[in-house]
């Protein structure tokens, strides 16, 4: 039967969660089962041992089978993340080093369902990575390169990464409907592939109508021209109406940078 969520504890749930997923035949064990509540609905996670000889596509069928089997123990659940990593591999928590380097990739909305194996040897990384409904091919395909360059580089056992992209739809809908933060997240992170703005801040975002009104404070080198910072605010401007055709009016306010200003006011972009 399933779980009435208002008459058993997290680590209730966890105990049904984790004895369910070690029911499956193929599942050498499970560990790191974390239950979190968000308004009435759940948060489920777990780390999966699975032998290293599956493929891929087993994978994804046995993980099919414990989405289910959680499912079955747990009523109103939200979201469930399963990461899998090879049984007997000498070192633990890959599949969370993975997830943590490809989300602090600038372009990362979020990365889950982390699957690890080892094949002829080395490892191999299955993941889902979520981007902006609005970036083009070009850009998605761009932050899913940098993704797999950066989880190669973090270990050199790893030898192939896949990585499956999703939009994050969801996002996207909040921020039309003035309740997300998706757009003004974007902005703050195209302005980092400009060297020349040292902090964003003050970013606001209005809706008129279908279409989006953007405003942001830019600080820049005291010395460079102002003519300069117009240039560089109006290639931010291009890439972010690029990536948000309903961004109607996108005005930047450009300041000089000052050593005093508060940080916690402040995004800074670049290290001095």
């Amino acid at each position: 039967m399933p779980i009435p969520l208002l008459e058993r504890s997290s680590k209730e749930i966890s105990n049904r969660i984790k004895g369910a997923i070690e029911e499956a035949p193929e599942v050498r064990g499970c560990r790191q089962v974390s239950v979190r509540m968000t308004g009435k609905r759940l948060d489920i996670s777990a780390h999966v041992l699975l032998d290293s000889s599956l493929t891929f596509d087993e994978v994804h069928r046995i993980v099919s089978v414990i989405e289910r089997r959680i499912r079955s123990k747990a009523q109103r659940i939200a979201r469930i993340t399963i990461q899998t990593e090879p049984y007997g591999h000498s070192r633990t928590g890959i599949a969370t080093l993975v997830a943590e380097i490809a989300e602090k990739v600038p372009g990362s909305r979020g990365v889950h369902n982390v699957h690890i194996q080892k094949i002829a040897g080395k490892l191999s990384v299955d993941l889902r990575l979520e981007v902006s409904a609005n970036l083009t091919v070009k850009q998605a395909h761009e932050i899913a390169s940098e993704v797999e360059r950066r989880v190669k580089a973090a270990d050199p056992e790893i030898a192939d990464v896949i990585v499956h992209m999703e939009s994050a739809s969801d996002l996207i809908s909040r921020e039309l409907e003035g309740r997300g933060s998706e757009l003004r997240w974007f902005i703050e992170d195209a302005a980092k592939m400009f060297t020349e703005i040292r902090a964003v801040h003050g970013v606001k975002i209005r809706r008129s109508g279908n279409n989006l009104y953007a405003l942001l404070h830019c600080r820049f080198d005291p010395n460079m021209s102002i003519k300069r910072a117009h240039e560089i605010s109006h290639k931010l401007e291009k890439a972010v109406k690029t990536a948000y055709p309903m961004v109607d009016e996108f005005e930047v306010r450009e300041e000089p940078v000052s050593n005093s200003t508060n940080s916690s006011s402040v995004k800074r972009l670049h290290n001095s």
